[in-house]
């Protein structure tokens, strides 16, 4: 909430597209710390041409998605997208711009959608479990942090529940790194180069 001659006006994290990306103090208790994630992810999320996990948990709260946002301050932005059918199997988006993660958001240079079979989302779910996603912190307050690096986002709407994680450049025992790898490279077939991954 930002004061303004003695009124309270609550300021809402907006991308380009006028999307509303992330509720009030879901990124961080600090009002000014999480409006300058959220309008940093935000401009990234409305170039990639994404939609709202938070309202999708709010206004269809039957459907089941997980968004991984991957910006690298010196690379092209990337998000994976993942939507779980009644079926048991997933519909998987990847996005890339030809931006900086860090700098300018760019324009998209790669959206495909393919088809994922029960087995791949069964595993998926099973990872999901095993790391405890829905009871992760959104901050991790002993991780590391820098100005360099780059942000690992995860995001995922279910049951008409929202949850986001944010880790700055997670070591390979953080859950959000073996989550954000496995839908980036693992379902997405991203060909990263080992010192893109970072």
């Amino acid at each position: 909430m930002r004061l303004v001659c003695g009124f309270a006006i609550a300021l809402v994290a907006l991308g380009a597209s006028g999307v509303e990306y992330f509720p009030a103090g879901s990124l961080d208790e600090k009002p000014s710390r999480h409006q300058f994630l959220a309008d940093w992810y935000s401009e990234h999320l409305a170039a990639l041409q994404e939609p709202s996990i938070w309202q999708i948990s709010q206004q269809k709260p039957a459907e089941e998605v997980y968004r991984f946002l991957y910006l690298r301050t010196f690379h092209h932005p990337i998000c994976v997208r993942l939507t779980i059918a009644s079926d048991g199997t997933g519909l998987l988006t990847s996005k890339e711009t030809n931006g900086k993660g860090g700098f300018r958001t760019g324009t998209l240079v790669r959206n495909t959608t393919g088809k994922l079979s029960k087995d791949h989302i069964q595993l998926f779910r099973e990872q999901l479990d095993h790391f405890g996603f829905w009871e992760l912190p959104t901050q991790d307050p002993e991780g590391p942090t820098g100005t360099d690096g780059a942000k690992w986002i995860m995001e995922a709407s279910k049951g008409g529940r929202y949850h986001i994680v944010d880790r700055w450049s997670p070591p390979c025992n953080d859950p959000i790194h073996y989550l954000g790898t496995t839908m980036m490279i693992d379902l997405a077939r991203f060909p990263l180069l080992y010192e893109e991954v970072y």
